[in-house]
């Protein structure tokens, strides 16, 4: 609101006096051009002083509006990038048991329910079990390094996996990714492969 005052009584001022201040050196320009004999008129240099008043006026409160445009759009960029900074060092930083439970925390918040993860050992292939709707699902987490791609054993693996545990869908999560045999593999036996961004 005081911004909002501030600009007005500045708008204000600039009006009373610039015009004043332009009206002269207009009302000569008039003159030496023989626009006044002409019948431009000298009466009209306080109207021709009141529009570029204004039009200055926009033209720099308009650049004003954008470089702070500019500037949150690239503050909002920084921001953007250290959360995903902060949120990738900490993704690489978990051990494979404690990415399953950041992968069942991710399902959560995807809106995904019923959602636990199944015993350290003897799970079968699947790391975790949820619900998609009426829809059962499981899923295999692998937290690999960068370059150490997820091959068609982990696919046979969660394919596995669904029969067993009686799902409908079959999800394979990696903070890598996936070798073509693995991409294809999926694609012809319908497992998911996501990959979490690091």
């Amino acid at each position: 609101m005081k911004k909002l005052i501030r600009s007005l009584i500045l708008f204000i001022a600039v009006m009373l006096v610039v015009p004043f201040l332009l009206r002269i050196p207009i009302a000569r320009v008039l003159q030496l051009t023989g626009a006044a004999e002409a019948g431009g008129g000298l009466e009209y240099a306080y109207d021709i002083s009141v529009f570029l008043t204004l039009l200055l006026f926009l033209l720099f409160s308009g650049r004003r509006r954008l470089a702070a445009a500019g500037r949150r759009r690239k503050e909002a960029r920084a921001a953007r990038r250290e959360r995903d900074r902060i949120r990738n060092s900490y993704v690489m930083n978990l051990d494979p048991y404690e990415y399953e439970e950041y992968v069942a925390e991710e399902l959560r918040s995807d809106g995904f329910t019923n959602v636990d993860t199944t015993p350290k050992s003897g799970d079968f292939g699947a790391d975790v079990l949820a619900r998609d709707g009426d829809r059962k699902v499981c899923v295999q987490c692998k937290r690999y390094a960068p370059g150490h791609l997820v091959g068609v054993k982990a696919v046979q693996e969660i394919y596995s996996a669904k029969d067993y545990y009686g799902c409908d869908d079959a999800y394979i999560y990696t903070t890598s990714d996936y070798s073509p045999a693995a991409v294809e593999m999926a694609n012809e036996l319908g497992v998911v492969l996501v990959r979490t961004e690091i």
